[in-house]
């Protein structure tokens, strides 16, 4: 950040303050450009009007590494008086040790040894003595304590770069360019600097700041502190996007003169440089790179020759992994999706290296396709229409992996609402099915369209095929579980409400046994319908609970919106009117928001329509409109906690 520029990191000065106060030595660690020095010379000068004279601070940027060199550096900046025959050090102690004073240590990178050594002397002779260092690595002293410096907050680095381009940002989306550049305050500067700030290229743009060029200047100093171990991962780690693990790591990175035993050794090298992030979730251990030194990253994988390479085994990686978790999907279902939800990015990746390959788009079009479950179950329709989309109209030679992608892009698109895109698939899926692979999936979703449509003869025809089909080949789920919910909403269409009943609780109870715990809510979605038309409203809303719950673990939106609407007709059926309203706002609200129109069964959309006018009619219109309007400016999430607390019994 520039010098005559200073915004935000009002917190960090807070907190590193608060610290020197309780601690003696702090460190500000982070990545290059994160703006640790601007951070550490603006509390050396909130300081010195605490302490004046007693404030020091030394850039050691072009520092010796020899002990006693760095010593004599020290002792000249903080103005030590000589003595004859005295060592520099003691010299330098003697000088401290009536004060109270406050050393900062400015790029320690170059001379770790020799400044940790330093410090350690200074640090157990100078009680009075603290020390604030800023170092992309930590300095590895006892009582040292991190305190880690990263991209700004999002409205500070808007903030930063709208001073510092001054008019020039007409064109650009400063937000989205801020994100690009990971908030770092350096890329920013050099961002707004160059010719043009929404094409920006921070590698090679060049600035006035007093020790970086650029951002490749600024990486660069980082890359030479590494080993070549840790170079090369981070070349090779380049590859990936979002989070990774070890376990990819260790598969996409090694190789050559890089081990798979050294992997992790030089991931926590990395780490220690500040090079890369660590994240820790459910999901376990995950590293990140920003996208600045990602980027950085990238180049070198280039100069090293192995950009398609890598690129090759990231995808073979991905394909592997995405094949593992179809086979494995049932009976793992959550375990999963909280996976493959990390992993999305990475996913997306590969597929992109795919499609841009004329030689890759099978294989891009096969790794899409083992993906089913995400693009149809957990919320992610749009994206897995696109890329569904786009793989299909790469290649439209009849294959195997093709024919795949055709069933999976009806099934969603049928989750889209898109019902008459759905049934030219279909067509196209059965043309194109020339070994009968698709046959069951082709009857199945005709199955759930002619049910939509209300023609249920169609429908049971249809559905009893697909039956007997994914029976005899052994496919559970997504085949056999699936039809539970068109044979129930058949039988519910045609009043055969106990039918219904006993239909899906045969169908629960076999989800339960293999682990479908998707189809589980869906098969729970119409037994809540079932109950409410038996006027059983404990058990229904029992099921339309569980069946929320159940949606808000996979992230599946259809469902929970699905749900809320479940509850407006129960609610109104229970004359819990304001409660019904409010849902009916919240679940259009949500609808609307997804930009997809809801294909409802005739079933559900006469419920839903008769308890619209009936609280109108016992509501009067304002109240009705006040109570729906509220509802609409309800988040979905704020929405299903209602619907989950709300007061039905």
């Amino acid at each position: 950040m520039r010098a005559d520029v200073f915004v935000g990191r009002k917190t960090e000065l807070a907190d590193v303050s608060t610290l020197l106060e309780r601690v003696r030595h702090v460190t500000l660690t982070g990545p290059a450009g994160a703006g640790k020095t601007c951070i550490a010379l603006r509390l050396a000068r909130t300081l010195e009007h605490e302490l004046p004279g007693d404030v020091h601070v030394v850039e050691l940027a072009d520092a010796p590494a020899d002990l006693d060199a760095l010593t004599e550096m020290l002792a000249d900046a903080i103005g030590v008086r000589r003595q004859p025959d005295v060592p520099v050090l003691r010299s330098l102690i003697d000088e401290l040790v009536p004060r109270r004073s406050v050393i900062v240590l400015d790029t320690c990178d170059r001379v770790v040894g020799a400044v940790g050594a330093l410090i350690g002397l200074l640090l157990r002779s100078v009680e009075g003595l603290r020390v604030l260092s800023t170092s992309r690595q930590r300095l590895g002293l006892p009582g040292e304590h991190l305190y880690p410096v990263g991209g700004m907050p999002e409205d500070d680095a808007v903030h930063l770069l709208t001073i510092l381009a001054g008019g020039r940002l007409s064109e650009t989306d400063p937000t989205e360019l801020c994100k690009r550049l990971d908030n770092l305050p350096l890329a920013i500067e050099l961002a707004a600097a160059g010719p043009g700030p929404g094409a920006a290229d921070v590698f090679a743009t060049a600035s006035g700041t007093r020790r970086h060029g650029s951002m490749r200047a600024a990486y660069g100093w980082s890359h030479e502190l590494c080993s070549p171990q840790e170079r090369l991962l981070w070349a090779r780690a380049s590859v990936f996007s979002g989070t990774f693990d070890l376990e990819a790591a260790e598969g996409v990175c090694a190789g050559g003169a890089l081990g798979v035993e050294e992997v992790l050794d030089a991931l926590l090298g990395l780490l220690d440089k500040s090079i890369l992030a660590r994240e820790e979730g459910e999901g376990g251990v995950r590293y990140r790179l920003l996208n600045t030194v990602r980027a950085f990253g990238a180049v070198w994988l280039e100069r090293l020759g192995e950009t398609d390479e890598t690129g090759r085994r990231h995808r073979d990686h991905f394909l592997g992994l995405s094949a593992r978790a179809e086979m494995s999907w049932q009976g793992k279902q959550l375990e999963w999706y909280r996976r493959l939800v990390l992993e999305c990015a990475n996913m997306r990746g590969a597929i992109e290296y795919c499609y841009s390959r004329p030689s890759e788009y099978r294989k891009g079009l096969d790794l899409v396709g083992n993906l089913w479950f995400l693009w149809a179950c957990c919320g992610m329709q749009s994206p897995g229409d696109d890329l569904l989309q786009r793989g299909l109209d790469l290649d439209h030679t009849p294959s195997p992996e093709r024919v795949k992608a055709l069933w999976v892009h009806a099934w969603v698109s049928i989750q889209r609402g898109d019902l008459e895109r759905a049934k030219r698939i279909l067509t196209e899926c059965a043309a194109e099915d020339s070994d009968g692979y698709a046959t069951a999936y082709v009857s199945q979703f005709k199955a759930h369209l002619a049910v939509v449509k209300g023609d249920v003869v169609e429908a049971l025809q249809l559905i009893q095929h697909a039956r007997v089909r994914h029976r005899s080949t052994g496919n559970v789920f997504p085949g056999f579980l699936p039809t539970y919910t068109v044979v129930a909403t058949a039988m519910m269409l045609t009043g055969r409400h106990d039918q219904a009943v006993a239909v899906l609780h045969e169908g629960r109870e076999l989800c339960e046994s293999c682990g479908d715990y998707w189809t589980l809510i869906r098969l729970d979605l119409l037994l809540a319908q079932a109950e409410h038309l038996l006027g059983n409203t404990a058990a229904a809303v029992v099921a339309a609970r569980s069946a929320l719950r159940g949606a808000r673990l996979f992230g599946d939106t259809i469902s929970l919106m699905e749900a809320l609407e479940v509850f407006v007709v129960i609610a109104e059926a229970d004359v819990n009117d304001t409660f019904a309203a409010t849902m009916l706002g919240a679940s259009g609200a949500a609808w609307e928001n997804a930009e997809i129109p809801p294909s409802r069964s005739p079933l559900i959309e006469s419920l839903l329509r008769k308890a619209e006018l009936r609280l109108r009619g016992r509501m009067g219109r304002a109240e009705f409109e006040r109570l729906r309007a509220s509802g609409e400016s309800i988040d979905l999430r704020t929405a299903v906690d209602h619907a989950l607390q709300g007061a039905l019994s």
